[in-house]
């Protein structure tokens, strides 16, 4: 019975994400509107939580994205991607690892600069009201992915209601883990050049370089 119920919640919520115009109509809005942006920066704190362990862990980081292409920055890692090649840098070990990710890969969790563009494809979606968070009025919309194999049974979307720019995504772990994602200073339309995605090895001295491109 402890099983029964949270899948009958589950299929009850997803049979009623499946046409909500109330949340459409938000993500259309948001997604058109982050879409006219040459670029966009932020600042953000991941924030781990693992119930089974009782743990939760923070870290902070930074994004730039631009079109296809996004640079994302964490305590000791960079990863660059260009639209086809992607740079994992490990500042520790100065060590790059050169990768070229398919299609398959494209969702949000493995590519943010797909964060608007998703959630037509990929997901149902049901509006879950208005509330506030650190004083701030949002709309909170949870999406159901259709592929039921996904690791997360939903993923929360917090839309600030003022300036219609997402502040937290959180996805909900099927493993008990939890993983939120809360932007701040958030900077659009910036002039970021193309390079800012690359990683360029002649900047860093003796790196060993990890080829995995065509393997």
């Amino acid at each position: 019975m402890r099983y029964l119920i949270p899948l009958l919640i589950s299929v009850s919520c997803q049979l009623a994400a499946q046409k909500d115009p109330a949340a459409k109509e938000i993500l259309d809005r948001v997604a058109a509107k982050t879409k006219q942006y040459q670029s966009i920066q932020a600042d953000f704190s991941l924030v781990v939580v693992d119930h089974k362990e009782d743990i939760k862990n923070t870290s902070n980081g930074s994004i730039i994205i631009k079109g296809d292409k996004y640079k994302v920055s964490t305590a000791g890692t960079t990863v660059f991607y260009d639209g086809k090649t992607m740079w994992t840098y490990v500042e520790t070990d100065n060590e790059v690892t050169i990768t070229e990710p398919g299609s398959q890969e494209d969702d949000f969790l493995s590519n943010p600069a797909m964060i608007f563009t998703w959630y037509n494809r990929d997901f149902k979606y049901q509006y879950r009201g208005e509330t506030k968070i650190d004083g701030i009025d949002v709309h909170e919309i949870d999406l159901f992915p259709k592929n039921l194999n996904q690791p997360y049974s939903r993923i929360k979307l917090f839309i600030a209601k003022k300036t219609e720019q997402l502040a937290i995504i959180s996805s909900i772990g099927k493993d008990g883990i939890d993983y939120s994602v809360f932007l701040n200073n958030f900077i659009p339309d910036k002039y970021v050049a193309d390079d800012v995605f690359v990683f360029d090895t002649s900047k860093h001295k003796k790196v060993t370089v990890i080829d995995m491109r065509g393997l």
